[in-house]
């Protein structure tokens, strides 16, 4: 991106320039909390991610994503500290990824290059494998041990591979 135009999306603002200052300051709070460890920066950073995140519906802890995660759209995104998510992840907006909310309270291990959809939820202590699409509105509450397959509806089944 050219100067010029880092400028003009200052100056106008569009909704990815919330989104890539949300994604600085999570990534800026991990530094400091876990490369370069710094109480202080840490806790500037997550004040801020929080601020930002409270204003586009974001709740996403520091160190459950892997690099190079894309967040599509702002509106209630949420994750559950305990997940864990690999790289090159992309999530559309209004997602949910978490525990089911008894005991024990187990969240998703989710794989690298996992596409979520548009109000997709996945719960519970479950795994899923590496490059799954996962349909808008699927509900995921089972394994997903195929990689490379889209999985839609309620609750989400395979409905084809690459």
């Amino acid at each position: 991106m050219t100067p010029k135009e880092k400028f003009l999306e200052w100056l106008i603002r569009p909704e990815g320039y919330y989104i890539r200052r949300y994604l600085k300051f999570l990534r800026k709070e991990e530094k400091y909390l876990f490369d370069k460890p710094c109480c202080l920066l840490a806790y500037w950073y997550k004040a801020r991610k929080n601020r930002l995140g409270a204003r586009l519906g974001f709740i996403i802890s520091a160190g459950c994503f892997g690099e190079g995660l894309r967040l599509e759209h702002f509106g209630s995104v949420i994750v559950n500290p305990k997940s864990r998510i690999g790289k090159n992840c992309t999530i559309h907006g209004n997602c949910c990824i978490g525990s089911k909310g008894g005991y024990p309270d187990d969240s998703p291990v989710i794989g690298d290059n996992v596409d979520i959809g548009q109000f997709a939820q996945i719960l519970g202590g479950i795994k899923i494998a590496d490059n799954v699409r996962i349909g808008a509105g699927a509900v995921v509450v089972k394994d997903i041990t195929t990689p490379g397959v889209t999985v839609t509806g309620v609750p989400a089944k395979e409905v084809s591979s690459k």
